[in-house]
């Protein structure tokens, strides 16, 4: 069964409107596009209008085979992060750290109008962002992945100067007949027909304080893109908790970790959570399985690897988990998962 979230309005409209401005370019006419979606142009151009990501993908499907083939994905991605981003991208440069604007960014991307995810990994020397489709869309991807990733690189160094930002990208798909573009615009090395999907970012980047700084206006930015994402959000703590899991799952960070990382005791942080209608176990299998569903749909990864990157080092254990969680085994629930 097919993600409901799939077919709820919660994502801005930038891409499309960034395909509307190439069309214009090209004096490419566009009305075909939106044909069955209910959508149209003078909508899509409407403040505040919001769209789906079934809705999305069709008009971004009929959008490529109606312009010409280039890099498409890198053009809408280089804009002015102010249309890339939205408010996500005015919390990011006005967070106080990297590290905390990739904490931003990875909880709520979504809000910025991105229509892939991202996850984090780190070692001591590296912070490597890896991209998972959303749904498998095999004729997008090329689309979703440059524009996604030139907006990451296009933020970095808008944020720190031309000299910063990622060491390497590699891409899960060949090389297009573009693919000289990529050296070009990104200057650092990128390897095709990779198993994963990831840009690397140096660790030392991570500490670096962000000059435009603004704590009013990071909350305030914050606030709008949250309101995007959930006009109905979640207590404040249970979305706090399930970031700081998210950030590293292969931890398998305890309740007294995770208060610790939020500045509250953990036996507050039991209460609260209590006071909320969760419990902590509750949290971490919620945010293991969205994330484990997502592996398991979209990327090529073994069974072993995502138990790896859940956290389990034994991948029986994972089974288990994922047998009670969803009454499915991984495997199963592979070969059944949204087209």
């Amino acid at each position: 069964m097919e993600d409901r979230t799939l077919s709820r309005a919660t994502i801005p409209p930038g891409v499309l409107t960034g395909l509307l401005d190439v069309a214009d370019q090209h004096e490419v006419a566009t009305g075909g596009w939106f044909a069955g979606t209910g959508l149209d142009r003078a909508r899509l151009e409407e403040p505040g209008t919001l769209v789906s990501y079934r809705q999305a993908v069709t008009v971004i499907r009929r959008a490529l085979t109606a312009l010409p083939a280039g890099p498409l994905g890198l053009l809408i991605g280089n804009r002015d992060p102010l249309l890339t981003w939205g408010p996500l991208g005015t919390a990011m440069r006005s967070a106080a750290t990297v590290a905390e604007a990739i904490r931003v960014a990875l909880d709520y991307h979504q809000g910025s109008g991105t229509l892939v995810d991202f996850f984090s990994t780190h070692t001591d020397e590296e912070t490597v962002v890896e991209l998972v489709p959303r749904t498998r869309e095999p004729d997008l991807l090329v689309f979703l992945t440059e524009e996604a990733f030139a907006g990451i690189v296009t933020l970095i160094r808008l944020t720190f100067g031309t000299s910063s930002g990622p060491t390497a990208a590699a891409l899960t798909y060949p090389p297009p007949p573009w693919a000289s573009a990529y050296a070009r615009l990104w200057r650092f090395p990128v390897t095709f027909d990779s198993d994963r999907t990831t840009l690397t970012l140096p660790r030392t980047l991570e500490t670096r304080r962000i000059p435009t700084a603004n704590a009013t206006h990071f909350e305030a930015a914050l606030s709008a893109t949250r309101a995007l994402l959930d006009p109905d959000p979640v207590d404040a703590l249970v979305a706090a908790v399930e970031g700081a899991l998210r950030t590293d799952l292969r931890a398998r960070k305890t309740a007294t970790q995770v208060a610790g990382e939020l500045g509250v005791s953990p036996r507050t942080l039991h209460r609260r959570l209590a006071e909320a209608g969760q419990g902590f176990g509750e949290i971490q299998d919620r945010v293991r399985r969205r994330h484990a569903d997502t592996l398991l749909s979209n990327t090529r990864r073994s069974i072993t690897a995502i138990a790896a990157e859940l956290g389990y080092s034994d991948p029986r254990e994972f089974r288990r988990a994922y047998k009670r969680w969803t009454n499915e085994t991984p495997s199963q629930a592979r070969r059944s998962g949204p087209g």
